[in-house]
């Protein structure tokens, strides 16, 4: 038996890199939620969160029962990528559990795909297709902010919290045409390269037709998550949808640095540091906790007792075909 070669310090470094991240922002925004809440009484988000309307509550329900049928379709699609056309139902059912209790868990990579090969394997897919899958559905989810992202820099370059008023337009337009190149560079990979080599191993690429449905759903994805949270907050001066996207998109891409689950605290910091110019610290809080829950805590309580069925079911399946 030969030993496994021992990593260099850059490599142990480049390995536990995320984590110094995740835990650099987590430490940050620490900071940041202590001095917000100084000054914040526990009465004065009890009263914002009665001051949201039930219409505005309905609305962003409706956005967000929207979103997660959005979700639905990155494992529609991605399993005609893996060249197994399950049925929508079961397509669903694997991205509605497995999205939501990665969203909870955090390290979506892992935890999602655990869910979704559980699932696929019973369906019949093997390891391969499985992980064309998830590689296909976190492909994409990656994919969301950057259409969007460029779109707002162009459009509204100042929107960008902690950036829009400190870099010159010249430099926000050249980080928005970089994000549109990226997107535009993946279509046009797939279309010039029927597959790829990683690590030695030969990947099909979706196709042109699937790369763009791709950037699609990511975008309106993003998108219509964000509607969810716009839709709860009030109107107020200079505040406009598009630039809610930026602060947003801003503080969305945060959360997915830190690797924590829901981007807990990191993304909570950034979006209360960008919509600070605009509403009161109180309000934004109210925001923060009807989106938490909608788009959080509710699909969980609805997709973890439904995957703790399903495998119930299987085992007792199994169990009397055994007797």
């Amino acid at each position: 038996m030969t030993d496994r070669p021992s990593r260099t310090p850059l490599q142990r470094l480049l390995r536990a890199l995320p984590t110094l991240i995740g835990l650099a922002l987590l430490v940050g925004a620490g900071f940041v939620l202590q001095r917000e809440f100084r000054h914040t009484k526990w009465s004065d988000i009890g009263a914002a969160l009665a001051a949201i309307s039930w219409a505005a509550l309905a609305i962003s329900m409706g956005w967000n029962v929207l979103a997660y049928a959005i979700l639905t379709l990155y494992d529609r699609v991605g399993t005609i990528y893996a060249g197994h056309k399950l049925s929508y139902l079961r397509a669903a059912f694997s991205s509605f559990c497995a999205t939501t209790l990665a969203h909870n868990i955090g390290v979506a990579a892992v935890s999602g795909a655990a869910v979704r090969y559980r699932l696929y394997t019973h369906w019949g897919l093997s390891p391969v297709a499985i992980g064309k899958v998830v590689a296909f559905c976190a492909f994409t989810y990656g994919l969301g902010a950057l259409p969007l992202g460029g779109a707002i820099l162009f459009w509204e370059p100042g929107a960008i919290p902690f950036f829009g008023d400190k870099l010159p337009a010249w430099a926000m337009y050249g980080i928005g045409a970089g994000l549109w190149a990226t997107s535009i560079s993946y279509v046009v990979l797939n279309h010039r390269l029927p597959m790829v080599r990683v690590f030695g191993q030969e990947i099909a690429l979706p196709g042109t037709k699937l790369a763009i449905v791709q950037i699609a759903l990511a975008t309106v994805d993003v998108a219509v998550t964000s509607a969810i949270f716009y839709a709860l907050l009030p109107a107020a001066p200079g505040l406009t949808f598009s630039r809610f996207l930026g602060i947003y998109l801003a503080s969305y891409s945060a959360g997915i640095l830190a690797s924590l689950p829901g981007g807990i605290g990191v993304f909570d910091t950034a979006i209360l540091l960008g919509l600070e110019p605009y509403l009161d610290t109180a309000t934004i809080i109210s925001g923060i906790v009807v989106f938490r829950l909608y788009y959080y805590i509710i699909p969980l309580f609805i997709a973890g007792p439904a995957f703790a069925g399903h495998e119930l079911f299987l085992r007792s399946r199994s169990l009397a075909s055994r007797s």
